[in-house]
């Protein structure tokens, strides 16, 4: 039987860039891949290709065949109705539609494979719908606007969508990031269900705890080229996941029963928040939050998928406001201050804000606009804040991305310049949500190395993760949200619970 899919010796280019080169890899029946490799190996780019959403470059002697039905196709003409894909740029996509819809529009809009429903639904349609819903565990979510969940939240909610068209084959881009341990688990549980149901996967993960049973075989990329392809009960090369150099002095941390808070006598108050409610759209997000943080220290801030965590963040940056009996105070400012002048004080990185640039800045302008707060560069930065924007991306090691365009650069080289973005005034705080996300265990030790340099520096953390594995060693304190309540906050050192458990989980991992 022919191969599904079949590449032989392919290039592919983006905005003139040849990004993967000489791809010689098939597809058969009954197969589930895990995509691996570094940040900037051209993984998603790859996926995006074997859906057709790229064309081989021009003038290359290479083939894409598609042999769906058992007859070979040369184009991608009707490719996407049987391949499904989610990835962050789908998220971003939902999240930037002017039109406002459900998580349950969202789901129903898989069956035509567009943004909306276009047209009234069959009941077996609607039927599968909620099985589906059923399956990922999300019926609490199909009534909520699609913009007002959780980054976690509106991952399952894609994932829904893209099983709604009953694909043949199911690509995941990185489908575990902003997601919950148990949401994780959850997640995974059905996705290896949908592949004993008889949908192929194409998994992409830089955790190896992610790779699920159903995982046949393994694809390894290094610079744009397969290095590696074939079956894991043939024995593929051992590629494990290299402890990062957060984890390894937070094991040092541990043995050491030492976590060092600084003198928080003497500390200043950098951001008070006293019986604080927050309320989107008439629905309340945050209840009774009460919260000071002083220089010196860093906080953890803990809690499942759609506990309020981002929203709490949000609430410190100023983006949203306590409701009537609340007060927020930030650092010594009054009423008269601006927003403006809180920025300077304060970095700020999120997927969300990566997702929101789009223009063909370079690296080095893309760090010049942490001076402005803004997306892209509304101003032109003056020539001493762009010799200072290329000092800290030398002190950093970001070197060739600074003049590299952001759209050519993959997810993990963005975040890296977006931290530096964050930097960039040296802020007396940094806000970190999800940092680690997306990023390879190469990529997740070079961004805790530069947050714990940032710490040690005078800048104060709080920080947003899912992995406890990820917690860097300066951390000092904790606050866990549960539905938009406080339910634990306490000095780090008094928890090595956290600890052990992010230990456990790498030793796991590796």
């Amino acid at each position: 039987m022919i191969p599904l899919i079949r590449l032989e010796g392919v290039d592919v280019a983006v905005d003139g860039m040849t990004i993967l080169r000489d791809l010689r890899w098939s597809l058969r029946e009954r197969e589930h891949w895990a995509v691996l490799g570094g940040n900037g190996s051209g993984k998603s780019t790859f996926l995006k290709f074997i859906r057709g959403e790229i064309a081989p470059a021009p003038g290359g002697a290479g083939r894409r065949v598609y042999g769906f039905d058992g007859k070979e196709q040369f184009t991608a003409v009707g490719i996407k109705e049987r391949i499904a894909l989610v990835s962050p740029e789908l998220q971003t996509r939902c999240l930037t539609q002017e039109w406002n819809r459900t998580a349950l529009q969202v789901i129903h809009s898989g069956f035509s494979g567009g943004d909306y429903v276009y047209r009234r639904l069959t009941q077996e349609q609607l039927k599968h719908a909620r099985r589906i819903v059923k399956l990922l565990g999300v019926s609490d979510l199909v009534p909520r606007n699609a913009q007002e969940l959780s980054t976690g939240e509106l991952r399952k909610v894609l994932i829904a969508r893209a099983l709604a068209g009953s694909p043949q084959i199911l690509v995941c881009d990185e489908v575990c990031d902003g997601l919950d341990a148990a949401s994780r688990e959850n997640l995974l549980s059905a996705l290896n269900q949908v592949a004993r149901t008889g949908t192929q996967l194409l998994l992409t993960t830089h955790r190896n705890e992610e790779l699920i049973p159903a995982i046949t075989h393994r694809l390894w990329f290094e610079g744009g080229r397969i290095v590696e392809s074939g079956s894991l009960a043939a024995g593929c090369a051992d590629r494990k996941a290299v402890p990062t150099k957060a984890m390894v002095k937070t094991e040092l941390s541990e043995e050491k029963g030492v976590v060092k808070a600084g003198r928080l006598s003497d500390a200043r108050t950098l951001i008070q928040i006293r019986r604080a409610d927050v309320f989107l759209n008439e629905r309340r997000v945050l209840r009774d939050i009460n919260l000071e943080i002083k220089s010196g220290e860093h906080w953890a801030v803990l809690g499942p998928n759609g506990a309020g965590k981002s929203t709490l963040l949000k609430l410190i940056l100023g983006d949203v406001h306590p409701a009537l009996g609340g007060r927020v105070r930030r650092f010594e400012f009054t009423p008269k201050n601006t927003i403006w002048e809180l920025k300077r004080r304060i970095g700020f990185i999120s997927p969300e804000l990566q997702s929101n640039y789009r223009d063909a800045v370079t690296g080095l302008q893309a760090i010049a606009s942490g001076y402005f707060s803004s997306i892209g560069l509304m101003l032109k930065p003056s020539r001493r804040q762009m010799t200072e924007a290329a000092r800290l991306a030398r002190e950093l090691g970001l070197g060739g991305l600074v003049e590299k365009s952001i759209l050519q650069m993959s997810y993990g080289e963005f975040r890296r310049i977006l931290l530096a973005r964050a930097l960039v005034q040296r802020p007396d705080l940094l806000i970190c949500d999800e940092p680690f996300d997306g990023l390879d265990a190469g990529g997740r030790q070079e961004i805790a190395g530069t947050l714990e340099a940032a710490a040690r520096s005078g800048t104060s953390l709080v920080l947003v993760t899912h992995h406890a594995a990820d917690l860097p060693a300066c951390l000092t304190h904790i606050i866990e949200l549960m539905r938009g309540r406080v339910v634990f906050q306490d000095v780090m050192a008094r928890h090595a619970h956290w600890r052990r458990r992010g230990k456990k989980n790498c030793q796991a991992s590796s």
